[in-house]
């Protein structure tokens, strides 16, 4: 899927760009790839390739034709990329979420990844990488005001694969507990490495001085 390696085209995090800024607009409400996606694509990343054009288009139109795309267009009132910030144990917590609906107290996060997926599952993936990403998400809306917030990661290599939480108010505190303790942890200079393809891509230290994703096995 996302496998960009350089080597005359993109690096596989280019790839997630360009997939991403693309997502970014499509109408939620009526979710369709936009007409000029690869004049658009090919003004951001001139060395794009036919075939990384190509993977593109089908990532957005696997978002765009899943049944997750219907339930957000159906819902209504979703937003593309909404900034939150957040303060927790005199640490501010900032970024952005690629899809939020929060409405009447409910909220929907929807993330989207263009990870290759190899032998691994989705959820083996969120649960391995992105768990502390899913504990901010949840607490960034916890502190808007949700009562009610549904975390959910799409891979568009298997876009109906969803992977989702739901947390509620009374799981608050578990959850700053859990984020509190990683903060702690930072504060400490203890420094773990999180190895993957997907992190490791275009690292010139790979395979020269870091083993990069084999650091994993060991």
């Amino acid at each position: 899927w996302a496998k960009g390696d350089g080597t005359g085209g993109l690096h596989a995090t280019e790839v997630g760009d360009a997939v991403h800024r693309v997502l970014e607009l499509v109408d939620l409400a009526a979710p369709a790839p936009p007409a000029q996606l690869e004049a658009l694509v090919r003004n951001w990343y001139g060395d794009v390739s036919t075939e990384e054009l190509e993977r593109i288009a089908r990532a957005v139109l696997a978002y765009c034709s899943s049944d997750l795309a219907r339930r957000v267009a159906e819902l209504g009132g979703a937003v593309p990329e909404r900034p939150f910030a957040f303060e927790l144990q005199g640490v501010l917590l900032t970024g952005r979420l690629d899809v939020l609906r929060l409405v009447d107290g409910e909220a929907l996060v929807l993330d989207y990844k263009t990870n290759a997926l190899g032998s691994s599952s989705p959820i083996e993936i969120v649960e391995r990488d992105y768990r502390l990403q899913r504990v901010v998400y949840a607490l960034a809306c916890l502190h808007a005001g949700a009562s009610r917030v549904e975390v959910a990661y799409q891979f568009l290599e298997r876009p109906d694969d969803v992977v989702s939480v739901v947390y509620s108010t009374e799981h608050r505190e578990l959850l700053e507990r859990e984020l509190g303790a990683e903060l702690d942890r930072i504060a400490e200079g203890d420094f773990r490495p999180n190895p993957s393809d997907y992190a490791c891509s275009g690292c010139p230290a790979r395979d020269v001085i870091c083993a990069g994703p084999r650091l994993a096995e060991l």
